[in-house]
């Protein structure tokens, strides 16, 4: 009787006994076994890393919210001595402060972040119900003409800001209200908020942004989460903020401007008529948006280990009493 390879059983056993086939088959086994040690192995790595990183993750965020509460007390602290004026070159503005533990070092910096136009801004609150503070408005739309946007995109931008966070549900001329966002031109299918921005991200959601470059829009532009209040500090401006300052004063030089940014006393200025009345509209522009301290910043919190690195962005804003509010955080794993 004849095998399937064309030998007689006794040939075939013949053959497969000899050393050389043995050695062979046993090759090809070890080499098997290997392939599927190798892949046991593999996802075995990948499960302990995968676990590692979850631990680290859980572990992080609880270090970057103490390291957050710790570097808010030396804010508090140390920003007494800069209460009547800070600069850009202050050392408040120009240090870092470092908690150790376990996982590492967290490393906190802290950032002006004043200087920004706040789009809640456009609005007034009094309650439950709000209005347009109409300088702000108007001072938007300048800004967003310098940005490179034509006149019917800026209007439709802001009137669909208005439309995302007034109460009503009637459309403003170029506006948007929930009829389009749960319509089937809409991506978000959500209702408008009715309700002050929390985060910059929300702008993104409104139709004219198709048209629109967020990134290079954002550039300026800024959210305080239920926040209407809007500060700038002249002493910590810098040329990327031409566009916002010349805008707020409808200036339309813009290399004055930034002349005016880039000369700035070498101490900062000591109140701001002094920078104001080099504009021509100086005895028009409202009083109280611009100041010579900052009560606004941005705390960027970074542990980073072996193998993992997080980070925390912290918005705090302080009050009159130098108490602290903490408007948004941002983690980054």
């Amino acid at each position: 009787m004849k095998s399937l390879f064309g030998l007689s059983n006794q040939a075939l056993k013949q053959f497969m006994n000899k050393p050389g086939v043995i050695l062979i088959s046993t090759l090809l086994i070890v080499m098997i076994m290997s392939i599927i040690s190798i892949q046991i192995s593999k996802k075995f790595f990948i499960s302990m890393q995968r676990e590692s990183y979850i631990d680290f993750k859980n572990q992080s965020m609880q270090l970057l919210l103490i390291s957050e509460n710790q570097a808010i007390n030396y804010l508090k602290k140390d920003i007494i001595s800069f209460q009547e004026k800070l600069t850009s070159k202050d050392s408040f503005l120009n240090q870092s402060y470092f908690f150790s533990n376990d996982y590492g070092t967290i490393e906190v910096d802290i950032k002006d972040a004043s200087n920004c136009f706040n789009l809640n801004s456009i609005f007034k609150s009094k309650g439950e119900t709000s209005s347009i503070n109409k300088y702000n408005r108007k001072w938007l739309e300048r800004l967003l003409l310098l940005e490179g946007i034509d006149t019917l995109d800026a209007e439709s931008f802001i009137d669909q800001l208005i439309d995302w966070v007034d109460a009503d549900n009637q459309p403003l001329n170029f506006g948007a209200e929930n009829y389009f966002y749960i319509g089937p031109l809409s991506a978000i299918n959500q209702f408008t908020a009715k309700r002050l921005l929390a985060h910059l991200s929300e702008i993104q959601n409104f139709p004219i942004m198709q048209k629109l470059n967020f990134n290079k829009l954002s550039r300026n532009l800024c959210v305080l989460p239920g926040n209407t209040n809007q500060l700038i500090n002249i002493n910590t401006l810098n040329s990327e903020q031409v566009f916002l300052v010349a805008s707020f004063f409808g200036e339309e030089n813009l290399e004055f401007t930034e002349s005016l940014i880039l000369n700035a006393p070498k101490n900062g200025y000591d109140g701001v008529e002094e920078f104001i009345s080099k504009f021509k509209t100086f005895d028009k522009m409202p009083r109280g948006v611009l100041a010579i301290n900052s009560k606004i910043f941005s705390l960027n919190s970074t542990i980073i280990n072996d193998n993992f690195s997080s980070e925390l962005e912290s918005l705090v804003i302080l009050d009159i009493s130098n108490s602290a509010k903490v408007l948004d955080r941002n983690f980054k794993f």
